[in-house]
């Protein structure tokens, strides 16, 4: 199956199909309704908004929005963005799901009946199957060929993703099923006002208000979900952004000090070393050479 690029709107969700983008102007998309999408970017970043919340998607990031989720996605003019999203067709994730959950004699007895499944919307990290997946689908959007093995292995990887929340509901520290279900749901709400606001002076006690918990029992219950502390999350998250604006950007290293949220360029000189192995400005030129 040849891989379909940049269908018109219509195709999307009636045909497994990739939007690939890239340039450095300004681009947005207002409110569209989409099927189930894999949001990835491969080089500089760009915004999706959904409901109530603002996903910043980098080359380290993705983001899986259900059918029918309506979106906004805004890319501003500057360094060179490149976009790489997998529409699926409506109940091909659903059949693979069900493929893989029922029994053959089930299948045969009824192979025509559909799932609804739906997937936490929030920023996860590049990895594992979805990852390979992501990079053999831009290969064979730049070089031809078949793409069906690639939409399996995204379906597939979206499957194992419902496995992962599942198991992130079990750490949480409650008796009953029901009061991990939703302290979850509060820890995952304190974990995307953190990525929204990675930038700002965010006080463990206000991110805690945000989640409607007390600060120790949200300190306890996001290190068992996430098996670390707030505070290491957003430190991580800070690095990693200045990291792709040393390798993408020529923003002096004092700037990307500063524009990641850190107030000390001596403290995050440390943190970086200690995470990349390398000083900032060391980083950079690696990269350039």
């Amino acid at each position: 199956m040849a891989l379909i690029v940049n269908p018109a709107a219509s195709w999307l969700g009636v045909e497994n199909a990739v939007l690939w983008g890239r340039g450095n102007r300004e681009y947005y998309v207002h409110d569209f309704p989409g099927p189930l999408s894999i949001k990835a970017v491969l080089k500089g970043s760009a915004e999706w908004r959904a409901e109530k919340s603002r996903f910043e998607i980098d080359a380290r990031s993705f983001l899986i929005l259900n059918d029918r989720q309506s979106y906004s996605m805004t890319i501003e003019p500057g360094p060179p963005v490149e976009t790489f999203c997998v529409f699926f067709e409506r109940g091909f994730v659903e059949d693979a799901w069900r493929s893989s959950a029922s029994d053959d004699a089930r299948l045969l007895d009824d192979p025509e009946r559909t799932a609804v499944l739906g997937f936490e919307e929030r920023l996860r990290p590049k990895g594992g199957r979805i990852d390979r997946a992501l990079r053999r689908m831009r290969e064979v959007a730049e070089s031809g060929g078949d793409a069906e093995g690639g939409f399996y292995d995204l379906a597939l990887g979206l499957i194992e993703l419902r496995g992962e929340l599942a198991r992130e509901i079990g750490r949480v520290p409650a008796a009953r099923v029901s009061t991990r279900q939703e302290l979850h749901a509060r820890v995952q709400k304190g974990r995307q006002a953190m990525d929204e606001m990675l930038t700002e002076r965010l006080p463990l006690k206000n991110i805690a208000r945000l989640a409607h918990l007390s600060p120790f029992h949200f300190h306890r219950a996001f290190c068992a979900v996430f098996g670390e502390t707030p505070h290491a999350y957003r430190t991580r998250r800070r690095l990693e952004r200045a990291a792709r604006l040393l390798e993408e950007t020529d923003v002096p290293v004092i700037d990307v000090c500063l524009d990641t949220g850190f107030e000390s360029a001596a403290s995050f000189s440390s943190l970086f070393r200690r995470r990349y192995g390398a000083s900032p400005t060391q980083f950079r030129r690696k990269h350039e050479a």
